[in-house]
């Protein structure tokens, strides 16, 4: 009966690891993609309501902005954690 070969061990573990982040990697570029959708179609309400709508100042564009951006880079941070919590188990 052949013996397992102990390299292979680490090896597949490794490739399984990696399977796991790039699914998680895609995963969270796809919920990025749709917030950062959804940001630019604000956006382009914002811009088309503010000269007529006191309530949107231009200047609050740099809020949405900003918003847009931390809702878009949240997917990858959660994603991040699960993957370090994975290799924890």
């Amino acid at each position: 009966m052949p013996q397992p070969d102990i390299e292979q061990e680490p090896l597949q573990r490794a490739v399984a690891d990696l399977v796991v982040a790039e699914m998680l990697l895609l995963h969270a570029t796809v919920e990025s993609m749709s917030v950062i959708g959804t940001g630019v179609r604000q956006l382009g309400r914002h811009l088309m309501a503010a000269p007529s709508d006191p309530d949107q100042p231009v200047g609050s564009i740099a809020a949405l902005l900003q918003t847009t951006a931390g809702r878009a880079l949240e997917p990858y941070s959660t994603r991040l954690s699960y993957l370090r919590q994975m290799r924890d188990l």
